[in-house]
């Protein structure tokens, strides 16, 4: 590993170290389930359903958390994803009762309606993620998560049919509101 790498690892190591929610803790792994609801951009349909999701965050400065995602589906048609980075600010003090806010941005081939890759696009489409919710500690290590998300997948793909004179574009403009209920164990 090169000295760059080492060094940013053990300056990485420290500052997680300083943002601990609970003393000793600057990991935290969830699983919540998750109630979505989806709309087209048109607004003329909509429906919504129930699914569980596991998710992993790294404290990086006092009470802010760096909260990757990753979904991804392989297929014989091709590989769908969805790849998130999202950060976390958590307000921390010694209250059991925690609240936080969420904001993130992300890439995705596909539209992950409830948690599930269904459509696999031919284009990179981007994903916006806004979310604020509450962490309720039962132990030092342990706490009840409850978040509301809000998604939009945006993204165009320009068409042209070689040899007329023709094109066309594939637009995605789609919203997802979730709220998740789950369970965090801080490590």
């Amino acid at each position: 590993m090169k000295p760059l790498a080492k060094c940013l690892l053990f300056v990485a190591f420290v500052l997680s170290a300083q943002a601990q929610p609970r003393e000793g803790k600057t990991r935290e792994l969830s699983i919540s389930g998750s109630y979505q609801n989806y709309s087209s951009g048109s607004g003329s349909s909509s429906s919504s359903a129930f699914l569980i999701c596991p998710r992993f965050g790294i404290f990086v400065v006092q009470g802010l958390e760096v909260e990757p995602e990753f979904i991804a589906m392989l297929a014989t048609g091709g590989s769908a994803y969805v790849l998130n980075g999202n950060l976390s600010y958590n307000v921390i003090g010694a209250e059991k009762v925690v609240p936080f806010v969420l904001l993130g941005y992300g890439i995705a081939n596909t539209l992950p309606l409830f948690n599930v890759p269904m459509t696999k696009y031919e284009f990179t489409v981007g994903v916006l993620n806004v979310g604020a919710g509450l962490k309720v500690f039962l132990r030092d290590d342990v706490a009840l998560r409850l978040e509301y998300r809000f998604q939009n997948f945006k993204g165009e793909q320009k068409q042209h049919i070689s040899g007329l004179i023709y094109s066309y574009a594939r637009k995605v403009d789609t919203q997802l509101h979730t709220v998740q209920f789950g369970l965090s164990l801080l490590l």
